[in-house]
C-alpha cells in the first residue's frame, strides 16, 4: 500500500513537471524558443542562451537568469524553389551589409557591438546581465550606400527566480492535494492502484 502510494506521488510529480515544462515553452513558443525579428526586407532569428543555467535551451523575450547570456542573430533566408531568385538577391544584399547591436536598460547602454560585416549571416554576442528587469535590444543593418534599417526587441531578464519559486509552491500544493484525494477517496484510490498495477506489469 505504501509502496503504491509512493509510486503514485512520483508519477504525479512527473506529470506535473512535464506540464510545467510545456507551459514554460517546452512545447514551442517565444519562451523556451527563439523568435523572428523583422528588419527592413529581412528577417533575423533571435535566440538567447544561458548555457551555465539552462544548457542549450533557447529564449526570446523572457530570459530566466542573470549573468553571462549569449545573444545570437541569424539571418533567415527564404525557402522554396519558387523564391530562389528573391532568396539569392536578399542573401547577397544582407551579406554585403554591416550589423550593429546595442543593449540598453532605460537610457543606459550596457552593451554595444560596433558595426561589422555580416558576411556569414550570423553574429553572436555575450552580454553580462547584472540586474533583473526590462531591456531593449537594438539591431541596425547598413548597406554599402549608407542606408540603414533598424529594429528593436524588448526583453525581460531575470524572470526565472520568481517563476521557479511559484512553481515549487504550486508543485507542493498539487502533490499534497492529489495525495489527500488518494487517501480519502476509496474509489479514486482503487482506480489509481489499478493503473499502477498495470504499469508495474
Amino acid at each position: 500500500m505504501l509502496t503504491i502510494a509512493i509510486r503514485f506521488v512520483a508519477i504525479s510529480w512527473a506529470i506535473f513537471l512535464s506540464a510545467a515544462a510545456f507551459a514554460d515553452g517546452g512545447g514551442g513558443g517565444t519562451v523556451g524558443g527563439g523568435c523572428r525579428l523583422a528588419i527592413g526586407d529581412f528577417t533575423l532569428m533571435f535566440s538567447a542562451y544561458q548555457p551555465q543555467l539552462t544548457g542549450d535551451a533557447r529564449f526570446c523575450t523572457e530570459i530566466p537568469g542573470l549573468g553571462s547570456t549569449h545573444l545570437v542573430f541569424d539571418y533567415e533566408s527564404l525557402e522554396g524553389s519558387t523564391a530562389q531568385k528573391a532568396k539569392l538577391d536578399l542573401d547577397r544584399q544582407i551579406k554585403a551589409m554591416t550589423i550593429e547591436i546595442e543593449v540598453k536598460k532605460g537610457d543606459q547602454s550596457i552593451f554595444k557591438r560596433p558595426p561589422e560585416p555580416f558576411k556569414t549571416g550570423i553574429v553572436e554576442s555575450v552580454v553580462n546581465f547584472q540586474e533583473a528587469g526590462d531591456y531593449l535590444v537594438e539591431v541596425k543593418l547598413a548597406d554599402p550606400s549608407g542606408k540603414t534599417f533598424e529594429s528593436h526587441l524588448p526583453i525581460k531578464v531575470g524572470v526565472g527566480e520568481s517563476s521557479l519559486r511559484n512553481l515549487i509552491i504550486f508543485a507542493v500544493i498539487f502533490i499534497a492535494a492529489v495525495y489527500f484525494l488518494y487517501l480519502s477517496s476509496a474509489g479514486f484510490r482503487e482506480k489509481v492502484n489499478a493503473v499502477l498495477t498495470k504499469i508495474k506489469k
